[in-house]
């Protein structure tokens, strides 16, 4: 499977890199990873380091950002990030990983949320395969509507700013599932360990459709 890039034309494989935010990174120790100003500054710090633009990672990472919210502390700990993140600056263009239509949309703004949330459906291998794109931008939504269709790589949005993406540092957090189950607009995205198990088969590891 070839690279596809989800964000600007203008990035290639080699402008990519790996970044860690997990629980293990001693970093994070030391320094708040729910500061947007500290994660720009990892952020700036590593692009001049490795002269590349676009970070990524983060499917089945544990996170200790997600313990300081009190967003994912209901019931047991949620802190296991079941997407990949991308990030670039806001007004980044993202587009479709494959041929596809709008199954649905919504704009989740409380704190630490998604933000504008786009889902397309996809026909995969004799069944269907769910892409969420979150953390986009409220203008976007405007063109949106169900069952419009997108050609692989076409753009469907750009990344919104932190204050109407859930308040994050400008990324797009990317994840796909086989099934919908009852959700629209939304699908979870941080998971607690003892659920890992019943959506193994759901959330699918995004890397092999982007990475090839």
């Amino acid at each position: 499977m070839a690279f596809k890039n989800l964000l600007d034309p203008r990035y290639a494989s080699q402008d990519y890199f790996p970044m860690d935010l997990s629980v293990h990174n001693p970093y994070w120790d030391k320094n708040d990873v729910s500061d947007i100003a500290v994660m720009e500054k990892y952020l700036e710090d590593h692009r001049h380091q490795t002269g590349r633009f676009v970070a990524h990672g983060g499917y089945k990472e544990q996170r200790a950002l997600y313990r300081k919210s009190a967003r994912f502390q209901d019931g047991a700990v949620r802190d296991v990030h079941m997407g990949i993140d991308l990030w670039a600056p806001a007004g980044t263009s993202v587009h479709a990983i494959m041929d596809g239509k709008i199954h649905s949309f919504a704009d989740n703004d409380d704190a630490g949320n998604y933000g504008p949330t786009l889902i397309l459906e996809h026909d995969y291998n004799d069944g269907k395969l769910y892409s969420l794109y979150g953390h986009l931008s409220k203008s976007d939504m405007q063109a949106w509507k169900i069952g419009v269709r997108f050609r692989e790589s076409e753009q469907i949005a750009t990344l919104g700013t932190p204050q109407e993406n859930g308040g994050y540092s400008p990324h797009l957090h990317f994840q796909l599932m086989t099934t919908m189950q009852e959700y629209r607009g939304d699908f979870p995205g941080v998971l607690a360990e003892g659920d890992l198990k019943a959506f193994e088969k759901i959330i699918l590891d995004p890397n092999p459709f982007i990475f090839g």
